[in-house]
Parts: structure tokens; C-alpha cells; sequence
């Protein structure tokens, strides 16, 4: 995986399932040995650590940044966040709502970079106000349903960049078919699992269970990206 790849998720419509994706991939991507950093843009979305099961773990949160200016220090910033003993390092929101700066997250992000394989951002809720063609990648989860997929179609037309999508509880030739309707192209299919639910509820992240379908699929397309990254170069 080339030093420093940015791969940006966002969900198409409520419960597409995209933080979900991102805790999955960020999972397997440090499963494979490879430095892996969370990037919480989702004021509204309760904090991802919580998905990571360490909400409770001490380190440096989005609160704690608000007011800083100037470059931040990649390394000396990885080695404050939270994470488990086998999991990414996270920079999440606190349990109190903050406004996150732009900049901040800019400034963030450009930091982190440089010191680690790869960064993995929640844009969350605000996607659209977002310039999402700083990432080297921008994924947009969808749900399989119709609603799903016209909520798909209607986030698309907020962006200003054309995202690659992934969809969610359907195979890959109709999948296909979906992407090619909205323009788009197809990123990867990730089945439904019903432990998802269970093991967020026990504090598991998503990714976990390594044999499962779930996690070989977001193997799949983390090997897709980086493939698709390398060819470009």
C-alpha cells in the first residue's frame, strides 16, 4: 500500500451503512500490518471511537484541537490518540458536540499523512459542504433497496466530485447495473451480516471477524484500491 493514502467514505441516505464500511476497512487494513489512522469529519455522528469500543480510552479528540493554529505534528499526534491494543489509531469527537473547523480538519489530515500508510475519513452528514477531491479516493456506501439507491442518486448530485460506490446487500452484476444508471463506477459489493449489530453492541469493531464474508469483501476492496492506485502511478 503506497505511504499516505487517503480513502474518504460517506453514506448515501440514512443507515447506508458507510461508517460501518470505514470502521471495517480501517479493521483489516491493520490486520494487514499496515499504520492505519481514523478521521472522525461527523460532528453529528456521536464519535467513532465509539464504534471502535474506546469511547472510554484516553487520548487526544477533536475538543482538544479546536483553537490550535499553524502545522500539526503527524507523529506526535498519532502517539496521543486512542486505540485498542490491535486496532487503529482514531481522532474522533469527545460525547460533547463540537463545531470541527475546516482547517482544522485540513490541517489534520495533511499531517497525519506523511506518517502512516493510510488515513481513512468519515465525511459524514456534511459531505457536500466538503472538498472531496483532496482524497485519493471517495466512497459512497449504498444500501441495495430502492430507497437506498435513489438516496445514492440524490448525494451524488450534492458533490463536486463524482464518488465510486459501493453497494451494500447486493451482488455484483446488479450492482453493475446500479452503478452504470448513476454514472458511477463500482468500488466493491459488501454483503449484509447480521453480527454487525451484535458485536457493536459488545463494543467489536466491524472487520473483526476475519472469516466472515463481510470482512473479505472490505479485503477485496482495500486490495482493489491500492491495485488501482499503483496502475496509476
Amino acid at each position: 500500500m503506497d505511504s499516505g493514502m487517503t480513502i474518504a467514505l460517506l453514506g448515501g441516505g440514512t443507515g447506508a451503512g458507510a461508517t460501518t464500511a470505514l470502521v471495517a476497512l480501517a479493521t483489516r487494513a491493520h490486520a494487514a500490518h499496515r499504520r492505519v489512522v481514523v478521521v472522525d469529519a461527523d460532528a453529528c455522528g456521536g464519535g467513532i471511537d465509539v464504534a471502535f469500543g474506546i469511547e472510554t480510552v484516553p487520548g487526544v479528540r477533536w475538543e482538544d484541537l479546536l483553537g490550535s493554529d499553524g502545522p500539526l505534528d503527524g507523529e506526535r499526534l498519532l502517539e496521543r490518540l486512542p486505540s485498542r491494543d490491535d486496532g487503529p489509531q482514531v481522532l474522533s469527537f469527545g460525547r460533547q458536540w463540537c463545531e470541527l473547523p475546516a482547517g482544522l480538519l485540513d490541517r489534520a489530515v495533511t499531517a497525519v499523512r506523511p506518517v502512516c500508510d493510510l488515513v481513512l475519513v468519515d465525511l459524514g452528514r456534511a459531505a457536500a459542504a466538503m472538498r472531496t477531491e483532496r482524497y485519493d479516493h471517495v466512497l459512497l456506501v449504498a444500501r441495495g433497496t430502492p430507497s437506498g439507491l435513489a438516496a445514492a442518486g440524490a448525494t451524488v448530485q450534492r458533490l463536486g466530485a463524482r464518488p465510486m460506490l459501493v453497494v451494500r446487500g447486493l451482488r455484483e452484476a446488479p450492482a453493475l447495473d446500479v452503478a452504470g444508471a448513476l454514472r458511477l463506477d463500482l468500488a466493491g459489493c459488501l454483503p449484509d451480516d447480521r453480527h454487525l449489530a451484535v458485536d457493536l453492541e459488545r463494543g467489536v469493531p466491524a472487520g473483526s471477524r476475519a472469516r466472515s464474508a463481510y470482512a473479505g469483501a472490505c479485503d477485496r476492496l482495500l486490495r482493489d484500491l491500492v491495485v488501482a492506485a499503483e496502475a496509476a502511478a
